[in-house]
């Protein structure tokens, strides 16, 4: 609102009156003033000269002049009335053209639980006490249905990983004791890992919490209670249950608990190792994945504490009487198999290994037939579209544009609700023109879907209704995604090239030629160019020598053309605790065109008046609507999206053809950013500190060990880990992202757990006085139920996050896959091949020295 004097100049020239001097006496007259304080009965009065203007009359009665003793009024040369400032854009709602709408931003850092629930109850209390009875507030976009959908995925991942890994440890173990007393460091180990983010003022999110694998933070248990049973089973078996009395289970549980711990505290701190390089992320992806670090690093201190702890508490409380292995015939189906595989591979060991390094340095090769992406894209159950018009479109045009586009969209019987942006006011957090529409899509659940189209197809058939309406660009995102898109890439768009030059012309005639040469590359959507140069201007170049033969102030012919078309504010009025700008301005007719314009006049040194015509040159040209910069330098951008394939190939072709199809002049150059340059950063930090994170592993086995030579034989876990996951990868058709590298990364940890014990069994035997080739054989069979299990527990704990499509998977997807296809063929190498390569690299070696 405001309260604005809208000029005739024809009766400012009929008194002689100019419309500087208009504005000044408006200015003057609405002032209060303070005149000290005088005494009058012993009381002291303050005295005050109120001169404030309250309302559209007193503004009218405002003197500007007296013209041979007759006082001439504001009213007498001008229309006073109330009126608002220029409308900057227009937001329409379903059938509903025109409403008002309002975005509420959360600080950084703050928690979305916190804000929500205070926001919501803030609203009400708007709606309750301010508002009037018949104006509604209706919440459009609540991100907290996002946030629920989310954390159901991944509770019920959560839940059907929990009752998997119980399912593997009663299938193995087949006691009910041992189960309940592995599946209490899941909860456990929880607990610890939420204590410790709340100390650390962090919060668990969805990748952190759907990417854990219990059966990973409880193999550790698994083997502790694996060892106590079998140590407990044999001695009694071995001195008689009656003879088997408390004091020698204690000290059969202290002395094989003590054995175990060993190589259980270096697994678990190995595995934690491995998760360095996601510390280290920055920027998008160490927002992201950081979180996941800390909680799967704290579950595993917990569930390294408690196993250390309390798994042996309990096994001497709950391993009373009864402990003998039961008779398992899963289980000895399972041995006589893996001993009958074993046996072949050990009377042909080294074809078994020549194949096996065959089979490595294939699957490793065959790394390069992956696509690769940023990350997977999340489902919002959202979209959010945007058309990008000719920058010199107008309002109306604009809003009647965007209001038959949400109709289309509207009629898509997936869509539920449509709100579309035309414009955005200065003030706000994000302002822009008329040129851009923003179209906020809100879907049905894809459950109640009928149509039988995946979201991938919806986009496409909108895509292909709306392409229709010549020279515009549509470009289809989600709402978070489209806010984290525009902040990495600087642009509204996923990915964008970005030519740098001085020239904006220039500029934008080479970023047509990047565009032109995309534009048949497959896999590129929502390709289109970001311009600076295409705002109508009219500019009035004022000419100094005509100034100074007619004796004019070049301020004073600025400030009317401030104040005569563009409006200025010469006071404020107050209305109780508002305050509104009292704006000066001609009256519409006489400031909407060049020639109007042009008769504008500027008043004289002498007191005469002279158009603006007489004094400046005016004329119409396309000037620059907005000036991108980067570091200083100025850049047009030519922006994309990849559907149906992956972005790193998608973005190196089109990198390469753009190379070779566009020259650049001198001084001007071509960047490339967006989830793009996310990727490359990324990936860049894991191939620099993977190989950090792999020597410190490699010194905490040498402490383990006390050789290199071991260290380096559990080492040789990794490639052939890599291969089971790379191999998953190409057969699911996922893409290699920072979500699968960081699956690799977990998978590393758990493989090379999985050498140490194996190394540590046969070397038991081995100082047992077995010959080595029966030690190796011994070493297999003692390792085959706790590897099988590990196996399965981090298999099956993630197999519902690897299968799951709810809202929210996506990204935690690749992850399990990885882990998944990396532990079968890790659980295959470590059964089969390890041992023999170990026994092979022993039989050069002093059996003491091993020992």
């Amino acid at each position: 609102k405001t309260f604005e004097v809208s000029v005739n100049p024809n009766q400012l020239a009929t008194y002689g009156i100019s419309s500087l001097e208009l504005y000044q006496a408006i200015a003057n007259s609405n002032v209060n003033v303070g005149g000290d304080v005088i005494e009058r009965n012993s009381q002291a009065y303050v005295v005050r000269g109120i001169g404030l203007i309250n309302n559209v009359q007193e503004i009218g009665d405002i003197v500007v002049k007296n013209v041979g003793g007759t006082p001439i009024l504001v009213r007498n040369i001008a229309n006073v009335h109330e009126s608002c400032q220029p409308r900057l854009g227009q937001v329409g709602r379903e059938e509903e053209n025109d409403v008002v709408e309002g975005i509420v931003v959360m600080r950084k850092g703050e928690n979305p639980e916190k804000v929500i629930a205070a926001l919501k109850n803030k609203i009400h209390e708007i709606q309750d006490n301010d508002l009037p009875r018949d104006v509604e507030m209706k919440v459009f976009y609540d991100r907290e249905d996002l946030v629920k959908l989310s954390v159901r995925t991944v509770f019920h991942n959560v839940i059907e990983g929990i009752l998997l890994v119980t399912l593997v440890v009663f299938l193995f173990m087949r006691d009910w004791r041992c189960t309940v007393i592995v599946a209490s460091v899941i909860p456990l180990a929880l607990l610890f890992a939420f204590i410790c983010l709340r100390i650390n003022g962090m919060s668990a999110n969805l990748l952190s919490m759907g990417a854990i694998d219990f059966g990973i933070i409880i193999d550790g248990a698994v083997v502790m209670v694996e060892a106590l049973f079998v140590s407990l089973s044999d001695h009694a078996r071995s001195i008689g249950m009656a003879a088997f009395n408390r004091r020698s289970k204690l000290g059969m549980i202290r002395m094989t608990a003590r054995g175990k711990a060993k190589s259980v505290f270096f697994s678990k701190l190995i595995i934690i190792t491995a998760l360095l390089p996601i510390f280290s992320f920055q920027k998008v992806e160490g927002k992201m994945f950081s979180p996941l670090a800390y909680t799967l690093g704290f579950a595993l201190l917990g569930a390294l504490i408690f196993t250390l702890t309390l798994v042996p508490v309990l096994s001497s409380l709950l391993l009373k009487k009864g402990i003998s292995e039961k008779k398992n015939r899963f289980l000895e189906l399972v041995y006589r198999w893996f001993d009958g595989f074993f046996g072949l591979c050990h009377r042909n060991a080294i074809k078994t290994i020549v194949i096996a390094i065959c089979c490595m340095v294939a699957g490793i090769a065959s790394f390069s037939l992956l696509g690769s992406e940023f990350l997977p894209q999340m489902n919002e159950g959202s979209i959010y579209a945007r058309a990008t018009l000719p920058q010199s479109v107008s309002l109306d045009e604009s809003v009647r544009l965007a209001n038959r586009f949400r109709a289309i969209l509207r009629s898509f019987p997936e869509v539920s609700q449509v709100m579309t942006q035309t414009g955005r006011p200065n003030d706000g957090t994000d302002a822009t023109g008329f040129y851009n529409i923003e179209l906020f899509v809100k879907m049905h659940p894809e459950s109640e879907w009928k149509t039988g189209r995946t979201k991938e197809q919806l986009i496409e058939d909108m895509d292909r209704r709306l392409s229709v309406y010549p020279g515009i660009d549509f470009n289809f995102s989600q709402p978070i995604s489209d806010n984290v898109e525009e902040a990495v890439s600087g642009v509204k768009g996923a990915i964008v090239a970005k030519v740098y030059g001085k020239d904006l012309r220039e500029t934008e005639r080479i970023a047509g030629e990047i565009y032109k040469t995309m534009r048949p590359i497959r896999g590129i959507a929502d390709l289109g160019v970001i311009k600076n140069i295409g705002q109508p201007e009219l500019q009035i170049n004022i000419d100094e020598g005509r100034l100074a033969r007619y004796g004019v102030a070049k301020d004073d012919v600025q400030s009317i053309i401030e104040m005569a078309i563009g409006g200025k504010a010469a006071s404020q009025v107050y209305e109780e605790e508002r305050k509104f700008n009292l704006i000066v301005r001609y009256d519409k007719p006489f400031r909407d065109n060049a020639e109007a314009i042009g008769k504008i006049k500027v008043p004289t040194d002498d007191g005469q008046m002279i158009p603006i015509s007489e004094l400046a040159t005016i004329s119409t040209i396309t000037g620059p609507l907005i000036i991108y910069r980067e570091n200083h330098v100025r850049y047009c951008a030519v922006k994309f999206s990849v559907r149906d394939r992956d972005m790193g190939s998608a973005v190196e072709e089109s990198r390469r053809k753009v190379a070779e199809a566009v020259s650049l002049p001198e001084g001007y150059r071509i960047e490339w950013s967006g989830d793009f340059e996310n990727q490359k950063r990324a990936t860049n930090r894991l191939a620099h500190v993977v190989p950090v994170s792999i020597l410190l592993i490699f010194g905490i086995l040498y402490v383990l060990f006390g050789n290199a030579r071991d260290a380096a034989l559990v080492l040789s876990n990794v490639p052939f880990a890599a291969v089971g996951g790379i191999m998953i990868l190409l057969l699911t058709g996922f893409n290699f992202s920072i979500s699968a590298g960081i699956g690799f990364i977990c998978l590393f940890g758990i493989c090379i757990q999985n050498g140490v014990i194996m190394i540590m069994d046969i070397k038991h035997f081995i100082r047992q006085r077995y010959p080595l080739g029966t030690a190796v054989e011994y070493g297999m069979h003692s390792r085959i139920r706790s590897v099988l299990m590990t196996a399965m527990m981090a298999t099956l704990g993630l197999l519902p996050a690897a299968l799951s499509h709810g809202i929210g998977s996506e990204s935690q997807r690749p992850l399990a896959i990885v882990i998944i296809g990396g532990l079968i063929g890790a659980t295959i190498f470590t059964l089969f091949v390890f041992p023999l390569i170990v026994e092979k690299i022993y039989q050069h070696i002093n059996i003491k020295r091993i020992s």
